[in-house]
């Protein structure tokens, strides 16, 4: 029967927020629904550049899992998965809890890439989870207000969409800081800029960086960061009072720990209904996943958001020991928005893209509206923009 199984998702990114609203909504229902993530607040991604640049609170760019999980009939622990036993249906945290399941969903993403070079953990700054976020525009400020005749070096390793991003916030930032003196260079270790996106939004991004005035080295791969610089592949040290590590992710530990199916990069393997290989009543979904049958398919929040409706579904059926899941296929094409920090964004869909004003209001909007869901579900304030 459905009411007596228990549920458990690790993760509290986009997808299992979609499967908590679906619990709240009654379209799946468990004896005990437990989710688990390392951190009580979840920052969303997308708005992240936002929150540094300035035009959000932490309220309005973040999820507390605390509030919601109660609110949708839910518990909520704060613990990192140690263990999955599949055969057992058991789950270990780190600090030693054990959570037997019947059904189970992991979405736990990954963990920065190039974390084991030297001095990355140590000395780089990290725009995830909450804390991290929050101490890096913290630090920014007061190196901002610390900077003295000689111009603030800022250096932000991997030119993804997130690094993209997260250098032009800074610049924003820091020249409403009175800081607009400040050296800015985005590293990238291979050659484009961009890479999982199409040729016109490698462009627009060039040219938003051009006229933030912000340094682009493509084939420069950061191999340590020091208390003051980065050392690059070829053994050059340039200066660097701040580094921002935006290098994406890798694959958790914990899937081929666990010795469970992983593709050669060890990401936990699903087939189309997002149901782990040889390991009945355990899904996967989000960043922490390959796609068997989509094995290039861009790990992004899109796709994570997109996969939650079908993992509640399939959830549902898992919980009430029915047939007839549905399967995840991926749009050929999807919509992305990367705002500029000055005003306006990069939309790119297939091949087309331009920035503009009207761009960066599309996606205010839609964020609003997806956190706007939940901060409904938990009882908190409507999402507002900061003036």
């Amino acid at each position: 029967m459905t009411g007596e199984k228990r549920l458990v998702l690790l993760g509290g990114g986009h997808t299992h927020l979609v499967v908590l609203e679906a619990l709240a909504r009654g379209r799946l229902a468990a004896a005990e629904v437990t989710i688990v993530a390392p951190e009580p607040v979840q920052l969303h991604a997308g708005m992240f550049p936002g929150y540094l640049e300035g035009r959000y609170t932490l309220e309005q760019a973040s999820i507390d899992l605390r509030a919601l999980a109660p609110a949708v009939g839910a518990r909520f622990l704060t613990g990192a998965v140690e263990r999955i036993d599949a055969g057992a249906r058991r789950i270990v945290l780190s600090d030693g809890t054990a959570l037997e399941f019947d059904v189970a969903s992991a979405a736990i993403g990954g963990r920065p890439a190039g974390l084991d070079l030297p001095g990355v953990s140590q000395f780089a700054w990290f725009t995830r989870p909450v804390p991290r976020a929050v101490a890096l525009r913290e630090t920014l400020d007061r190196a901002a207000a610390a900077a003295g005749p000689e111009p603030l070096q800022l250096a932000v390793v991997g030119a993804g969409a997130a690094g993209v991003e997260v250098a032009l916030a800074a610049r924003a930032r820091l020249d409403r800081l009175g800081a607009s003196r400040a050296v800015i260079s985005l590293f990238e270790s291979t050659h484009l800029l961009l890479r999982d996106r199409s040729p016109a939004a490698q462009d627009e991004a060039e040219h938003a960086l051009a006229r933030a005035e912000i340094t682009l080295r493509l084939s420069t791969g950061v191999t340590e960061v020091g208390p003051g610089h980065v050392r690059l592949g070829g053994g050059r040290i340039l200066p660097a009072d701040l580094v921002i590590w935006t290098t994406g992710t890798e694959a958790s530990p914990v899937f081929r720990a666990s010795g469970l199916p992983v593709d050669t990069k060890g990401y936990l393997l699903v087939d189309d209904d997002l149901a782990v290989r040889g390991a009945p009543g355990l899904f996967g979904a989000g960043d922490a996943v390959a796609h068997a049958h989509f094995p290039r398919l861009p790990r992004s929040g899109a796709h994570a958001a997109r996969q939650g409706a079908v993992l509640a579904h399939n959830l549902a059926r898992a919980l009430g020991g029915q047939a007839g899941a549905r399967r995840y296929t991926p749009a050929p094409r999807s919509l992305a928005l990367l705002s500029t920090g000055d005003g306006r964004a990069i939309l790119s869909y297939g091949g087309f893209a331009t920035t503009s004003g009207w761009a960066l209001s599309l996606k205010d909007r839609l964020d609003r509206r997806f956190l706007g869901r939940f901060h409904r579900l938990s009882g908190g304030t409507p999402f507002s923009v900061q003036p």
